[in-house]
């Protein structure tokens, strides 16, 4: 009978397709592929370079300023409701600077004489709004005003301005009471003063960012003055009449609901109002529609 050698199975060479022999070796018994590693990386770094793609270009897209002004009007309510608040409380506009500055004048001539230092809590507001403006603007333009990103950023600021100032009259840290017009100065007043008035100087560089100039956010004078000299004031479209007379009654009814939540609740429930919108305007911007999306071939919406 013909013997044939013995041979052990287990360390039977494998045949490649390219006709070499080679052994899979894996260290638990497992036969693998000698590439499967490598290629199980490159497809993990592929699919984390495509999500981190996909996430900076959402970011980076700039957004369609297409009902915009919606937006805007909300933030003239907040305008209202922080302004209503803030003089309510504090004896001191945080966003209407026209007042300010008229307190400031009236200052020189040490008038009114009650309160006393009126005019240095307005010369700090007004210096606060100024300072805000200059800052937001210039930002915007080295980051790309109309870019996702951008308007994130403008907004995430403004609200941390309102949860601070609320968290602050919440703890009592500042008197949670209005100030009686005969008593020394509270001085720490002048904290959530300044952040009040920071907020509201981003409100109106967004409306000129957004190119809703109709729409300030802040003030009214000029506002019913552009509404009053329309043209074409009765007519039965008139998109920049409907967003002025939007803009007036969302500033009177947010100074109206701060006079109303004075009654009853407490002061910081202002804040905590115009803090949950802001907040909400934030999170809007995250999901906003992309410029030119939707828009067929020819480029009409």
């Amino acid at each position: 009978m013909q013997s044939y050698p013995s041979e052990d199975i287990q360390s039977t060479p494998a045949r490649t397709n390219t006709g070499h022999l080679r052994f899979a070796e894996d260290k638990n018994g497992i036969w693998s592929s000698g590439n499967s590693t490598n290629v199980s990386l490159s497809a993990n770094q592929s699919t984390e370079d495509t999500l981190y793609g996909t996430i900076t270009r959402h970011f980076k897209a700039e957004i369609d300023k297409k009902y915009a002004d919606l937006v805007l009007i909300v933030c003239g309510f907040v305008g209202g409701l922080v302004d209503g608040l803030s003089f309510n409380a504090w004896g001191s506009f945080s966003s209407m600077q026209t007042g300010n500055t008229v307190f400031l004048a009236l200052g020189v001539s040490s008038q009114p004489r009650y309160p006393a230092y009126l005019w240095a809590k307005s010369l700090i507001s007004l210096s606060t709004f100024i300072f805000s403006n200059i800052l937001f603007i210039q930002v915007s333009r080295k980051l790309n005003p109309l870019r996702r990103s951008t308007m994130v950023l403008s907004f995430a600021l403004q609200t941390i301005c309102l949860l601070t100032a609320a968290i602050l009259v919440e703890a009592q840290i500042v008197s949670p009471k209005p100030e009686d017009p005969r008593a020394p100065i509270q001085w720490m007043q002048i904290i959530p003063i300044s952040l009040l008035a920071f907020q509201a100087g981003g409100q109106i560089c967004a409306s000129r960012i957004l190119a809703y100039d109709e729409i300030p956010t802040v003030v009214l004078t000029a506002l019913l003055c552009d509404l009053l000299v329309d043209p074409e004031l009765m007519a039965k479209k008139n998109p920049k009449r409907d967003r002025r007379i939007g803009a007036f009654l969302a500033l009177f009814l947010g100074a109206m609901t701060a006079g109303g939540l004075s009654k009853v609740a407490t002061m910081a429930s202002s804040l905590w109002f115009a803090f949950g919108l802001k907040f909400a305007i934030t999170l809007g911007w995250m999901f906003w529609r992309v410029d030119g999306e939707g828009k067929d071939d020819e480029g009409v919406v």
